[in-house]
C-alpha cells in the first residue's frame, strides 16, 4: 500500500467516524430527512466515507460538506475531525488558525520524506509525536 494510499485511509477513517456520530444527532437521527439539503448532506457523507480511492471530486465534496457543518449543522463541528480541514484543502483552510496551518505543513513534510526515503509512515503516529514538540 502506497503512502497516499494510507493517508487517504486515515482520512476515510475520519469521515467513517464522522459519520457514525453525525447520524447520532439531529435532523440525522431520524430515518426520514426534513429537507433535501439534509439528504444530500448525507449522500455526500455516505458517498465521501465509502471511498476505497482518490476520486476526481474528493476536495470540492468535502469542502462542500464541511461548508455545510459550519454554516447549516454548526452543533457538528466539533465531532468533526480538524485533521478532514487540512485534507479537503481550500476554502475549509479558512476555518484553521495559522499555528495549525504550520502544524499540518509540517505533518505533510514529515510524510513526504518517509515516502521520498520509502520508509514506513504511521500518519497518526507522527501526529501525536509533533504534537509533543509543540
Amino acid at each position: 500500500m502506497t503512502h497516499y494510499t494510507q493517508y487517504i485511509h486515515y482520512h476515510v477513517g475520519l469521515l467513517k467516524e464522522f459519520k457514525a456520530s453525525a447520524s447520532q444527532q439531529l435532523p440525522f437521527i431520524s430515518e426520514n430527512l426534513s429537507s433535501e439539503e439534509d439528504a444530500a448532506f448525507i449522500d455526500t457523507l455516505n458517498e465521501l466515507a465509502e471511498m476505497e480511492t482518490y476520486c476526481e471530486d474528493l476536495n470540492e465534496k468535502g469542502q462542500w460538506l464541511v461548508g455545510r457543518v459550519v454554516s447549516t449543522y454548526s452543533h457538528l463541528m466539533p465531532l468533526l475531525s480538524r485533521d478532514l480541514l487540512w485534507f479537503f484543502g481550500g476554502d475549509c483552510l479558512h476555518y484553521m488558525p495559522d499555528e495549525e496551518i504550520d502544524f499540518y505543513q509540517q505533518l505533510d513534510e514529515l510524510r513526504f520524506a518517509a515516502e521520498e526515503a520509502d520508509t514506513p509512515f504511521d500518519y497518526a503516529e507522527a501526529k501525536t509525536s509533533l504534537r509533543k514538540v509543540h
